[in-house]
């Protein structure tokens, strides 16, 4: 496409030129692996006749949508799919992110003893072990999870930083096969800045709103013993929280949001 061929079919349609951007890059995007690159803004300036700052609104755009991810230095990748969450059911991150099709793994970033702190439910003389882990999606850093569960647990089921750090590790997985399966959680989610630490991490640093979503959750086995308390925070752009709401004035009491 010759730039002058480009301005002409602009001129004539209804949607702006980085629209049109927009939705080439969509079409391409489709047939696409996740994790795959996308041609240079350059590259794209001069295969569709256009101005930089039309590539660069439209990469933007993209980005935004959750469809591409900027790597510093690297260049612009095919972002994985977003990772839905329905709350009628718990899943584990390894099972919500199977469901929506994708390819979960895990880095281990930390494990061993912690601290009592008043946010935790367990007893403050009960001695604890986090467990925080870097979680990915087709090796995209989508998340971060620091699990925290009583000593006596994990020796229960067996946890050890050499089951954690394994790439097919579960915590859930784990609670299962030591006849533990998770019955329910109480969860909370409150969308925030990353930290400069979770920025790194996440591969924030390029995005100016720097925003996560915070989930903290616990877990409770069939008998109301708690499995684990998780505060975890996802890059807000490959997260969706999707939830059935009824209108049933008798059958629920109404609290004031927070």
């Amino acid at each position: 496409m010759t730039r002058s061929n480009a301005l002409r079919f602009g001129a004539s349609a209804d949607r702006p030129l980085y629209r049109q951007v927009v939705d080439r890059l969509r079409r391409e995007i489709a047939g696409k692996a996740p994790g795959e690159r996308i041609d240079s803004e350059p590259q794209m300036t001069k295969r569709f006749g256009v101005s930089r700052f039309t590539v660069a609104r439209a990469i933007e755009i993209l980005v935004d949508e959750g469809l591409v991810n900027r790597r510093q230095g690297l260049g612009s990748f095919v972002a994985a799919p977003t990772m839905k969450r329905a709350p009628v059911y718990l899943l584990s991150f390894t099972e919500a992110v199977s469901v929506s099709g994708g390819s979960p793994s895990h880095r281990l970033l930390a494990f061993g003893p912690t601290p009592w702190r008043e946010t935790l439910p367990y007893d403050e003389d009960e001695e604890l072990i986090a467990l925080d882990r870097l979680r990915l999606v087709e090796s995209v850093p989508t998340a971060i999870h620091r699990s925290v569960l009583s000593a006596a647990l994990a020796e229960r089921v067996g946890l050890t930083a050499d089951v954690a750090a394994s790439p097919r590790f579960s915590l859930y997985r784990l609670f299962d096969e030591a006849g533990l399966p998770a019955a329910r959680g109480v969860e909370n989610l409150r969308a925030r800045s990353a930290t400069p630490e979770e920025a790194e991490l996440l591969g924030l640093q390029d995005d100016e709103n720097r925003v996560v979503m915070a989930v903290r959750r616990q877990t409770f086995a069939a008998d109301g013993s708690i499995l684990d308390f998780v505060d975890a925070v996802y890059d807000a752009r490959r997260y969706a929280y999707e939830a059935e709401i009824r209108r049933d004035r008798g059958s629920a009491s109404l609290r004031p949001f927070r």
